[in-house]
């Protein structure tokens, strides 16, 4: 299998956001302390089972 060279993923990494992204598929972001959190957009679910972390 084919890897994705790492200079292309640190430029992706820097080119798009992953909140845009997830707001692009419409479901709506909540801030917890530092981190973001929303339903998964891989299955059906009702409550907040996606968590990121953002490390700036």
């Amino acid at each position: 299998m084919a890897r994705i060279p790492t200079q292309e993923i640190e430029r992706l990494k820097q080119e798009i956001a992953v909140q845009g992204l997830i707001e692009g598929t419409g479901h709506e972001l909540k801030r917890l302390g530092k981190d973001w959190i929303t339903r998964c957009p891989f299955h059906e679910d009702d409550t907040a089972s996606l968590w990121w972390a953002t490390f700036l």
